[in-house]
């Protein structure tokens, strides 16, 4: 179940920084006429499946020295 609410917070935050900074950055499919603005929703997704797996490496380290 962790899994879960680590992913979807993950996801929920990437998704809000990419959004609160596209009018303020330059980077042209991040603005909000850009017809390619959708990008914005896989790469919440991976980078929620990342930050999975870098708490579970973590998660592992931290068990192997214990």
């Amino acid at each position: 179940m962790i899994d879960y609410v680590i992913r979807a917070a993950a996801g929920f935050v990437i998704l809000l920084i990419l959004l609160f900074l596209g009018p303020y950055t330059n980077i042209e499919w991040l603005q909000p006429t850009s017809p390619y603005r959708f990008l914005i929703v896989p790469i919440a997704l991976i980078g929620s499946w990342v930050c999975l797996y870098l708490f579970r490496k973590l998660k592992q380290k931290k068990s192997a020295s214990a």
